[in-house]
Parts: structure tokens; sequence; C-alpha cells
């Protein structure tokens, strides 16, 4: 009777630790300096989803054209300034339907309200690069799109640099960085495995010591 009690008792510890190492592991993150959606609407002002993904393998030259600076101070002319340069480059999509034009605001480390900034859209019907309007805001990048693909963001220098401070600051300081999801439900089932560790023992204490 011990044995199977002890073997039982094994058994649902092995699968509450196995269950814990599924709830740890990490969400998905965005990568890069623009690291999320503030906000998205459409034409008609009603919020529409956004979602950020990496740039299909299809039109890798078109952003490797766009991360060339002289092209870029072709592109933007008079309203190019001294150490611009492409910070990131993502493909921007909303759902089918969407009504647009479509203001969207991008999250986007060292950028301050004072920042030089510029947002460039491929054309995939034109096959070109086209400069759309957009504005700073601290942390935000604001644009206003009449299609969505690729997206190229230009910041200035001062932004680039806070952009590659964040991203360094952010790999080397856990502290500033949030629990992802699932590190919540991993404690609380780390805490679970143990009362059943404890409540184990004390079954098998009880009943070792009732048949001495």
């Amino acid at each position: 009777m011990m044995k199977k009690l002890t073997a039982v008792l094994c058994a649902a510890v092995l699968c509450l630790s196995t269950a814990v190492s599924v709830f740890a592991q990490p969400s998905p993150e965005v990568s890069g300096v623009v690291t999320g959606i503030s906000a998205g609407i459409n034409a008609d002002g009603d919020a529409v989803e956004v979602t950020l993904s990496e740039v299909p393998a299809e039109y890798q030259a078109a952003v490797e054209q766009v991360k060339d600076s002289a092209f870029v101070q072709n592109l933007l002319g008079d309203a190019f300034v001294e150490g611009m340069q492409v910070v990131d480059v993502k493909d921007v999509t909303v759902p089918e339907g969407t009504v647009f034009p479509v203001t969207i605001t991008f999250n986007v480390t060292g950028v301050t309200a004072d920042s030089t900034v510029a947002v460039l859209h491929y054309d995939t019907a034109a096959g070109a690069w086209e400069v759309v309007e957009s504005k700073a805001g601290n942390g935000t990048i604001t644009a206003i799109f009449d299609s969505l693909s690729p997206v190229a963001f230009v910041v200035d220098g001062n932004a680039a640099a806070g952009s590659t401070a964040a991203g360094a600051s952010s790999q080397t300081s856990g502290s500033a960085t949030s629990p992802k999801t699932g590190e919540t439900s991993a404690l609380s089932m780390a805490a679970v495995i143990a009362a059943a560790a404890l409540a184990g023992m004390a079954v098998v204490s009880f009943y070792s010591k009732k048949r001495a």
C-alpha cells in the first residue's frame, strides 16, 4: 500500500512539474525598435486591429534599398536631416475590408516629441517607396496610410542613439522587464507542487506511524 501511494504521489508531482515548464514559456515578442501599436483608427474613426511582423522574403530587396542612407536622403529631399537613418522595417497589416486611410500610432524606442522622424511605405503595386505623413510623440510615431505593406521608420541621430541605448538596457537589466505571460501561472503552479509534496509527506508519515 505504501509503495503504491508513494508512486502515485511522485507521478502527480512529475506531471505538475511538466505543466510548469509549459506555462513558463515566454510570450512571442516583437523584435526591433518598433515594439508595438498604441492605436489604429480607420477612416470612419473606428478602432482597427494592426499587426506587426517581419517583412516577407519577397520584399527583402526593397528592405535593402531603403536601408541605404543615400537613397533615404534622396527620397526625403529637404525633409532630410543629417544623421537620419532607418532604424526598423516592419510588415504592417490590417484586417481585410478595413476602410482607408488608416492612422496608426507605433511604439518606437528612443523617439521623443522633438525628434525628427519620417515614415516610408513600400507601394507594392508601384514597386517603390513613398513618404507618408507622420508625427513624432514621446515614444511613438503616428502615420497615415492609404494602403499597407512594408513600412520603414526613419529617425534623427539623437533618436537613433536613444533606440540603441534602450535596446541595450532592456537586454542587461532584468528589473526593468515585466514578467512574461505564463510566469505568474508558473509561480502559482510551483506553490501547488510544494503543497502537494508536503501533503504527500504528511500522508506517508501518518501511515508509517500507524503501521508502527
